[in-house]
C-alpha cells in the first residue's frame, strides 16, 4: 500500500500531532510487547492484495482460536535470555560437568539466567506444538499456514523431539545441550516461533478488539460501489453514527458550516478505509469498500517558512503529489479537507473548479474533498462524475446547533458571520 508520512499524521495512525489519542491506541491491548510490534507493524503498512486481506480477516473473525497461553513477563526474560552475548558455539558432558562443579561452589546470575530463560522457552514451545495439533482442516487458511510452518519446523530440527521430552528432569548437560541449541544452534528458528506467537497475540487482541467494540470487517469489492453504514470516528466520545455510499462517480463533496463536523466525519471515513486495509475491523456495522493501492490525506498541512513555502503553495504541490501517484497508474483514496484555504475565495473557487476538472479524468481513484465554497458545490451539481454530501447545521434562539448528521445533498448553512458577532461581542468599544 502506498502512503506517505503526511497520511499518517493526518489520520494520527501511530502518533499524534495534537495531543490526540492515536489509532493504534485503540487495539494496543496485547499480552506481549512483542505482539504489540506485530499489530503496529500492521497498521502502520496497511496492504492492497486481496488474497493476504482475506486470509488476515478470516483468521482475525475466527471464534474458535485454539488457545495459546502468552505471558509478557516470561517472553521479555526470554529475549533477554536470548540476547545474552557469550553464545555457546559447543556442548559436551564433560564441559558441562565442570561447569557444575564450579557452579556448585559459586553460584552465578548468568546461570541462573540460562537455567530459567531454557525452561520458559521450553513452555513456550510446548504451547506452539499444543496449538498447532489442535488446528484443524476447517480453520481459516493463515491459522493452518501458522500451524503447518510450526510442525514443519519440529519435524525438520531436533525441536520436536525436544518437545516431546518436556517434563523430564532437569540435569546440567540437559540444561546446557538447550542452551546450545536455543542460542546457537537453532537462534534463527527460535526467532521465527517467537514471531509466531507475537502475531498469534496480535490476530487474538483483533478479534477480542471486535468483538467487545461490535466492529465490522469490511468486504472489498471490484466494482464502484463504496459504502459505510452507522460509521463514527472512534477518537469522539458520543459520537454520532452516519451512513454514507458513493456508488457513482469518483468524486464527492462535503459542504457545511464551520463546527458543523466536516474535517471529523472525513477523517473517521479515511481512517476506516485504512483500518479496512490493514485487516482490522471498523468502527461500523458494516462496510464495502473497493481495494485502494494507495492512501493520501490532505488534513493538516503545513507550509514551510525554511523554504520560504505558503500555505497555499503547499496545498498545489500536495495535490500535484497526489497526481503524480495516480499516474503511476495507482488506484488512490483521496482525501483533500478544506482544499485552498490558504488563499482568498475567489481564487480558492476557481482553483477548486480546475483540480475537480483534472480528478474528474482519474475515474478508478475516490477523492473526498471537504469545501466551505458553497460555489463550488454549485458548480459541479449534476456532473456525473460528483456526488454531495453536507453536515446539518442551524441557529436556533441564538444557538448553533450542529447534529453531526451526513446527508446527501448540498448545504446552504452560512454561520460564520454568526460565530464571529457572537465571541466578540464586548470587543466592539
Amino acid at each position: 500500500m502506498r502512503t506517505d508520512r503526511q497520511t499518517l499524521n493526518d489520520l494520527g495512525i501511530v502518533e499524534s500531532t495534537y495531543g490526540e489519542k492515536t489509532l493504534f491506541s485503540l487495539f494496543d491491548m496485547t499480552e506481549s510487547d512483542g505482539g504489540k510490534r506485530c499489530l503496529e507493524e500492521w497498521l502502520v503498512h496497511p496492504l492492497s492484495d486481496w488474497k493476504a486481506l482475506h486470509e488476515r480477516q478470516e483468521a482475525i473473525r475466527y471464534p474458535d482460536f485454539p488457545e495459546i497461553r502468552i505471558c509478557r513477563e516470561e517472553l521479555d526474560f526470554i529475549e533477554f535470555y536470548l540476547s545474552q552475548g557469550d553464545r555457546p558455539t559447543r556442548v559436551s558432558y564433560l564441559e558441562s560437568a565442570f561447569s557444575y562443579i564450579f557452579r556448585h561452589f559459586r553460584a552465578t546470575p548468568e546461570r541462573y539466567v540460562i537455567r530459567r530463560g531454557t525452561k520458559l522457552l521450553e513452555n513456550v514451545l510446548l504451547e506452539l506444538k499444543t496449538f498447532a495439533d489442535h488446528v484443524t482442516e476447517l480453520s481459516p487458511r493463515l491459522i493452518r499456514n501458522i500451524a503447518a510452518t510450526i510442525s514443519e519446523i519440529y519435524q525438520a530440527t531436533e525441536l520436536g523431539k525436544m518437545v516431546d521430552s518436556c517434563g523430564q528432569e532437569d540435569s546440567f548437560y540437559r540444561t546446557d545441550r538447550l542452551d546450545y541449541i536455543f542460542r546457537y544452534r537453532r537462534n534463527h528458528t527460535i526467532a521465527a516461533l517467537l514471531s509466531i506467537v507475537y502475531q498469534l497475540d496480535a490476530i487474538r487482541t483483533m478479534h477480542r478488539t471486535a468483538v467487545t467494540k461490535g466492529w465490522c470487517f469490511p468486504s472489498f469489492t471490484n466494482d464502484s460501489k463504496f459504502m459505510l453504514c452507522n460509521f463514527y470516528h472512534p477518537q469522539v466520545k458520543d459520537a454520532v453514527a452516519n451512513d454514507w455510499e458513493m456508488e457513482n462517480g469518483n468524486i464527492c463533496i462535503f459542504t457545511g458550516s464551520n463546527m458543523a463536523g466536516k474535517s471529523t466525519t472525513l477523517k473517521a471515513i479515511a481512517s476506516a478505509v485504512w483500518l479496512a486495509h490493514a485487516g482490522f475491523p471498523v468502527p461500523a456495522s458494516s462496510m464495502v469498500c473497493p481495494m485502494f493501492d494507495g492512501i493520501f490525506t490532505s488534513i493538516n498541512l503545513p507550509d514551510s517558512l525554511r523554504d520560504g513555502r505558503s500555505h497555499f503553495y503547499a496545498e498545489v504541490l500536495r495535490v500535484k503529489e497526489v497526481l503524480e501517484q495516480i499516474n503511476k497508474g495507482h488506484h488512490c483514496f483521496v482525501l483533500f479537507d478544506e482544499l485552498f484555504r490558504g488563499t482568498n475565495a475567489r481564487d480558492a473557487f476557481e482553483a477548486s473548479v480546475a483540480v475537480a476538472e483534472v480528478l474528474k479524468a482519474k475515474a478508478y481513484s475516490r477523492f473526498l474533498i471537504s469545501t466551505h465554497i458553497i460555489e463550488l458545490a454549485r458548480k459541479l451539481d449534476g456532473d456525473d462524475a460528483c456526488c454531495f454530501y453536507y453536515l446539518e447545521s442551524a441557529i436556533v434562539d441564538d444557538e448553533l446547533i450542529c447534529n453531526h448528521k451526513v446527508k446527501p445533498g448540498i448545504s446552504e448553512s452560512r454561520v460564520g458571520y454568526w460565530i464571529v458577532k457572537k465571541e466578540l461581542a464586548g470587543f466592539e468599544k
